[in-house]
């Protein structure tokens, strides 16, 4: 009874206080975005790789360079990312980028699932430190939720998995859980393959530049004066240390199959990206609107009557 007596006196304060820590998060998080406004218009580490890149692409440039990790304007992407980039080089660079930043935000409200979780996200150095980056963690991350969520968010997992390898962790998941979502996984797959094929033909020299800096980065090491605390590893080699995360990645993988775990899946595909940088861990934002998700699409499938068919972690919603 005087439990009963707590909760009914703190219930009306939880709300408030909820948006109270949220709006902190967002004050925080404006108040460093401001210093970094005011030393160099809020330009993004990450993104401003992907812009240069465009640009060298459209100088006839090459778009790789031998570069140890950490280094600024490094691009370790596929040359066919930079050339659907290549309208950015048209348009004022810190134009595109704030253009994508409120884009990120979009996908963070995305997986938390409301404005007053993004606050209390914010509140995380991951995310900030994303959203000051800029790579393409938190799209990616949004496609992931929906292929675990829709069936028809399949059809991404494969461009994603051509930027961050791990997405194709999602794949095998995403099969076996949802075989509604198979169709739409394989037109992706195949869409994506038939670009890149393509591609390959048109400028085989560039995707041999790109193998080559691929086979660079591999050799490069996960330690050194231009490697700051932000990276993480197991190991000081970058093959050793993304392989291991991988091995580790796939047997989660093979866990949330068995359960029907697609948060457990989520979890997996985002420690196993190449290189593991702190705010590559953004994503695990999204883990506990997805576990809650999961959760009660259990509980409603456990209500519905014997034989009525219905497979999978979620409700498919195509």
């Amino acid at each position: 009874m005087a439990d009963d007596w707590v909760v009914r006196r703190l219930r009306p304060w939880i709300g408030p206080l909820g948006w109270a820590v949220s709006l902190y998060g967002f004050a925080t998080f404006a108040w460093i975005l401001r210093s970094q406004v005011q030393l160099n218009g809020g330009e993004a580490y990450d993104a401003r790789a992907y812009i240069l890149a465009a640009r060298h692409l459209l100088a006839g440039e090459p778009l790789y360079a031998s570069v140890a990790i950490g280094d600024p304007g490094a691009y370790r992407y596929p040359p066919i990312f930079a050339l659907m980039l290549a309208p950015t080089a048209l348009v004022p660079e810190l134009v595109t980028i704030w253009v994508y930043r409120i884009a990120c935000l979009v996908c963070l409200r995305y997986l938390v699932g409301s404005w007053r979780a993004v606050g209390w996200s914010l509140l995380l150095p991951p995310v900030w430190i994303e959203l000051l980056a800029l790579n393409v963690t938190l799209p990616i991350a949004a496609a992931s939720r929906w292929a675990l969520r829709d069936d028809r968010g399949a059809t991404w997992l494969a461009a994603g998995a051509v930027l961050k390898y791990a997405s194709v962790l999602l794949a095998p998941f995403v099969w076996a859980a949802r075989p509604a979502s198979r169709r739409h996984l394989l037109i992706g797959s195949g869409v994506v393959v038939a670009v890149i094929l393509a591609h390959v033909v048109l400028d085989p020299g560039a995707w041999q530049a790109y193998v080559a800096s691929l086979r660079q980065q591999a050799s490069s090491s996960d330690a050194g004066p231009g490697v700051d605390w932000q990276l993480l590893h197991l190991v000081p080699s970058t093959t050793g240390d993304f392989t291991l995360r991988f091995a580790l990645a796939a047997v989660l993988v093979v866990i949330a199959i068995r359960r029907r775990w697609g948060w457990l899946a989520y979890v997996a595909a985002t420690i196993a990206v190449p290189t593991l940088w702190l705010a590559r861990l953004a994503p695990l934002v999204g883990v506990p609107r997805l576990w809650w998700e999961e959760r009660r699409d259990a509980e409603a499938l456990a209500t519905q009557p014997a034989g009525s068919g219905r497979m999978g972690p979620a409700p498919a919603t195509t």
